[in-house]
């Protein structure tokens, strides 16, 4: 699959939430605490890392590859499955080399617009407030899924000044340092 996605910072979450309902349906709230190992130097921000997230009886592994970014909206190729035993598989890559490298942990409020298509409020911890509409399609429907995501993030009130390039654990990582 591919994440198309458009992400901005904002300073008014009750705002996006009253915008966020008129577009799609409260589906919930939801604590996301991801950690990220590398097999990459610590002395600079990882170009490749993988998330290990819990989700409610199992974890979730996911890493995502690179791909294109067009007025505001990236597309990039989704590799996600899901993992019963953590320790096994946290032993397993760090045979491999891998290291943890960064924890994130966010708040997120999700509103669906349909199965593969969704707007995030989050409040990532030590970062703050952000938006986030993202698009999961096969990937010969990016173009379609990009314009749907730049519509959404239109109606949202987005101004280009607040939309966000980096991901959250690149702004993490510089605001460590």
């Amino acid at each position: 699959m591919m994440e198309v996605e458009g992400k901005a910072k904002i300073l008014n979450p009750e705002r996006l939430r009253v915008l966020a309902q008129k577009i799609g349906h409260y589906k919930g709230k939801e604590r996301k605490v991801d950690d990220y190992y590398t097999l990459e130097s610590m002395k600079r921000y990882p170009k490749k890392s993988l998330r290990i997230r819990k989700k409610s009886g199992f974890y979730e592994i996911n890493f995502k590859q690179r791909g294109s970014y067009s007025n505001g909206v990236f597309a990039k190729k989704e590799t996600e499955f899901k993992v019963s035993d953590v320790s096994g598989f946290i032993r397993l890559i760090h045979d491999f080399g891998f290291k943890k490298w960064v924890t994130k942990e966010k708040y997120t409020e999700l509103y669906e617009i349909n199965k593969y298509f969704h707007i995030e409020i989050n409040h990532v911890k030590n970062l703050g407030w952000f938006v986030e509409v993202e698009y999961l399609c096969n990937p010969k429907y990016i173009e379609k899924a990009r314009k749907e995501v730049a519509d959404v993030m239109k109606k949202l009130d987005v101004h280009k000044k607040d939309i966000v390039k980096e991901g959250y654990t690149k702004l993490l990582w510089d605001k460590k340092r």
